[in-house]
This record gives structure tokens, sequence and C-alpha cells, in this order.
């Protein structure tokens, strides 16, 4: 049993970070496991070559000058950093300018044998923690990202051991701006996981979760739309599931055939504002917060829904 949430703000800006806290709240009893949001920002401005990079380093001297130097051998141009100093090691963001294959980024930054990289994208930001999500607002301040879209998950761990690699939400070297959060099981795993290794698909963890977004990253890639890929998900994949998905003009949301696990859509009166979860409660917390009305919808067995951003 685990805790979804997503918000679309359809003119392109709106307080994401502070809509996706409040909703995740409202879900916590849902999971105590880990908590965290993906946040999309001004997609359609972003530079093509602009890649965030988050990593998890230990905290030890000359960890991060390491990770530095392995960049730099790739010919990518640090632009920034952030630190972010969490029991032992340090949660660290790195926007550098790169022109090469985003894979090879990623091995060479595990393979330094001091960092692992949990996150990248070009117009992504993605926030992860083991805990609570009053854990997940106090170390990064997630209510103060303003963005387009975001989706957010809080974890009860039913299959997979409990890690920032296992958190949701998951990305896909495919498409590391497409990102997912879901609840229920994938009960042919292994059998759609195959298929998608034989594609060339790399699995970073043992998480049915992940499996979606490389699913769908793998669709899209091969000419779907968002909405058609939803629906051959929906009629591939077994199992009770409900999810939200994020691209870097959308928010789709599923739910399996026999409509197993609940997920609720909500839109406002004038049609800006989407949200979406698993519970009334949260979409109830975000009405609060945007001083918004909303049209409750409830997604029935095998539907799917997909919204974009306007701009």
């Amino acid at each position: 049993m685990c805790g979804i949430a997503g918000v679309i703000f359809r003119e392109g800006s709106g307080p994401v970070g502070r809509v996706l806290v409040a909703m995740l709240s409202a879900l916590q009893h849902r999971g105590f496991d880990s908590a965290g949001v993906a946040v999309y920002t001004g997609c359609w401005r972003r530079v093509e070559d602009l890649i965030t990079i988050k990593t998890i380093t230990v905290d030890r001297a000359g960890a991060l000058g390491k990770v530095a130097t392995v960049l730099g051998e790739l010919g990518a141009n640090i632009r920034s950093v952030e630190m972010h100093p969490v029991h032992g090691f340090s949660f660290d963001k790195f926007l550098v300018r790169y022109h090469g294959n985003l894979k090879d980024l990623i091995d060479a930054v595990n393979k330094t044998g001091v960092a692992k990289v949990v996150s990248i994208g070009r117009c992504i930001d993605v926030y992860k923690t083991t805990g609570l999500v009053s854990d997940l607002e106090e170390t990064f301040q997630v209510s103060s990202l303003i963005g387009s879209h975001g989706i957010g998950h809080v974890r009860f761990s039913t299959e997979s051991g409990v890690d920032l690699f296992r958190a949701h939400p998951f990305q896909s070297t495919l498409n590391p701006d497409i990102a997912v959060v879901h609840n229920g099981q994938i009960t042919n795993y292994w059998k759609m996981r195959a298929f998608l290794e034989r594609q060339g698909v790399t699995f970073i963890t043992d998480n049915d979760s992940e499996l979606i977004v490389h699913y769908i990253a793998w669709l899209l890639e091969h000419g779907y739309s968002l909405e058609d890929a939803l629906k051959k998900s929906v009629r591939d994949l077994d199992g009770p599931f409900a999810y939200i998905i994020a691209t870097p003009d959308a928010i789709g949301i599923a739910r399996d055939r026999l409509g197993l696990r609940p997920l609720i859509a909500a839109e406002s009166l004038d049609g800006d504002v989407i949200i979406a979860a698993s519970e009334e409660a949260a979409l109830h917390a975000a009405s609060r917060i945007l001083e918004t009305r909303f049209r409750t919808r409830y997604l029935r067995p095998g539907q799917v829904m997909v919204w974009r951003v306007r701009r």
C-alpha cells in the first residue's frame, strides 16, 4: 500500500512543490519507508545540453573532487554544485553542460566507488529520502519548488529493499525526463523485464515499479503517443496497479483492468489545474492549498487519462 500524487498547472507555472508536499502528507499513512517527488520546471525553455545529475556521495575528504574529475574527463562542464549532507553521506546536485551519452555519464560516476547516480535529466528535478514526507521537506525544501507539473510518492515496501535507489519516482535512461510513481504490484514483472532487456534496456533495481517507466519510455521511443502507450501498458501489465507518469509536457494516469488499486483525478473549474492521487484526502489538501474548487473524477478499471501543459 503506497500513496501516489500528481499535479499539473496547464498554463505552465505554479507551486508544484507546495502542493505535492501537502498531498503526500495527507497520504503519509499509506507508507513510511520513503518519500520522493519529481518536479518539472520550464521544460520548453531549457537548453538541451544542460543536465542535472543527482548523486549519493560518500561523506569523506576528496569524494566530491573525484566525481568532479570524472565528469570533467567525459567533457561535462560543471556549472554549479549543491550539497545536502544526510546521515554520513551527501546528496549532491551537479548542473553540467554535456553533449555525450547519458548512460556513459552514469556509468562513469557509478564506477568512482564514492558516488552513485540517483537521478539525471534535462528538465526534471528528483528528490528522494528514506523516511517521511517531513524528512523530505526538511532536507530539500521541496515546498519552495515552482514548476509546470510534478508527481510524488510515499512508499510502503512490499517486494524489495528500502533505500534511495528503490524509492520513487523512477526514471529511465531511454529518456530520463520521464518519471513514474506507482502503487501496487506488476505480477508479470520478470517476463516483461526479460523482454525489455532484450531490447537493450538497463534496469537499476529489482523494484517492479521501475519496469513501468522503462516500458512507457520504450513505447514512446517507438512512436506511440502517451495515451496509446498508457493503454497498451494496461493491456500488457498484469496485477493490481495504479500509476502516474510524467513527461516534459504532460501527466498521465492509469488504473489496472480490474480496478484493484484506487486512483482519483480532479480538475479545477477553469480547467487550468489537474490533480490526481490515491485518496480523496490528498485532493482536499491540494484544494485547500490552492484555494480552488475541483470536479472529482474516479477512474474506471482499465481507464487512462492524459493532460498536457498548454505552453
